[in-house]
């Protein structure tokens, strides 16, 4: 299992700097892009195209918070976390809410589809524009759940700060229950998050 936080040269942690990830990742592509191996062998650029991917690939996993919290269980457990298919009880509410509001817009987007009046669809854009007001409110407040979620994420880093040169009993020592639990809550987050931008999304067209 590659390990991307060593990839990169980051601690584990459930939460990173962005600004200081996307630097990381910028010094070390150039470093092994195969654009800086004119001259080498055929051998040597294709090693260094693989490092390219495996850094791209590290990258791509630690900036989105969701991939780098089950990415850091798989590494302290030994193991992928399991599939979340329950909805946590507190989110039941939330789940409630975006399922009525994207069957609304699923429905008035097949109405608009089916209306070839222009005359109509210029009365439909006005219900369109009211329903993605709706879509925006909820998207909203579903960013400041992501936003409260990322500093809970950020607070929970001190507890792999407190045992980075701790080997033994370390996943003993480590709240990973707490960080699994909040890895199920931001995997709803995220899905419900892109349901939400793409229904605005084709509601503007």
């Amino acid at each position: 299992m590659t390990d991307c936080f060593a990839l990169l040269n980051f601690p584990r942690r459930p939460w990173l700097d962005p600004d200081a990830l996307k630097q990381r990742f910028h010094e070390l592509s150039a470093e092994v892009h195969p654009d800086q191996a004119h001259d080498a062998t055929d051998e040597a650029k294709a090693e260094l195209q693989q490092r390219f991917t495996e850094v791209n690939a590290a990258h791509q996993c630690l900036g989105d918070a969701k991939s780098r919290v089950r990415h850091l269980l798989e590494l302290e457990l030994g193991q992928a976390p399991g599939n979340v298919k329950s909805i946590p009880g507190e989110m039941t509410d939330w789940f409630m809410e975006i399922g009525a509001v994207c069957r609304e817009v699923d429905a008035f987007l097949v109405k608009k589809e089916a209306q070839d009046s222009p005359l109509l669809q210029v009365v439909l854009m006005g219900e369109g524009i009211e329903l993605n007001d709706k879509v925006t409110e909820i998207h909203g407040r579903l960013q400041a759940e992501l936003a409260i979620l990322d500093a809970q994420l950020r607070t929970l880093g001190q507890a792999w700060e407190a045992l980075d040169s701790q080997v033994e009993g370390r996943v003993n020592a480590l709240p990973l229950a707490k960080l699994e639990a909040l890895g199920q809550r931001l995997s709803f987050w995220v899905k419900w998050s892109g349901q939400l931008a793409e229904r605005s999304s084709r509601l503007m067209f």
